[in-house]
């Protein structure tokens, strides 16, 4: 059976938008919920939780250029690899519709085969579903290899362990679009 949770009825408020109460973006309530993105991978059973608040406090302490993501690669994330509601779509605030996602690249693929370059969309998939919808682009800050793996719970068969690491693979700071400051020691003595 599969269900999609699409509103969730609250005691004195009434009935609200799932995606929305799980943000904490309800008026009438002070809800602050640390947001994770969780992915799950069927063989060998895992899963992956990423700190969404921490991507985003990494991005700050780190500035970087966003990517705009080939439209082709999010339209098959979005109808294959993502879970959206459509009804919070129109809840999205318009100042917040163009605000990049957070993108994270790891190697995987399937048991007894070399594993390949993948990318998730760790936090954006409704703004990126609502600007496709709209026919526009979508950009994304993409982290580094060492950034993503800080923030990166690896759980494997119901036990957290290290996430695998592939020699010479990962998201270096130039592809991440990391600004560097062009001020030097030399310039500040």
């Amino acid at each position: 059976m599969n269900v999609n949770l699409t509103h969730v009825v609250l005691p004195g408020i009434g009935p609200v938008c799932a995606e929305c109460f799980s943000r904490g973006h309800i008026g009438a309530l002070s809800l602050s919920p640390g947001e994770v993105y969780s992915f799950g991978v069927t063989e060998p059973q895992a899963q992956l939780d990423w700190d969404v608040d921490s991507a985003r406090a990494l991005i700050t302490a780190r500035p970087r250029t966003a990517q705009r993501l080939d439209p082709g690669w999010l339209k098959r994330w979005l109808t294959e690899r993502s879970c959206f509601t459509p009804e919070h779509l129109d809840h999205i605030p318009a100042d917040k519709l163009a605000e990049p996602g957070i993108l994270v690249e790891i190697m995987a693929g399937p048991p007894s085969h070399e594993p390949q370059p993948f990318r998730i969309l760790i936090d954006g998939t409704h703004r990126a579903a609502s600007r496709v919808s709209n026919g526009h682009h979508f950009w994304a800050h993409l982290l580094t290899e060492d950034e993503q793996r800080s923030i990166c719970t690896y759980t494997l068969e119901g036990q957290a362990v290290e996430l695998p690491w592939v020699a010479g693979h990962g998201i270096s700071d130039r592809q991440a679009g990391i600004l560097v400051s062009s001020v030097t020691e030399s310039d500040v003595a």
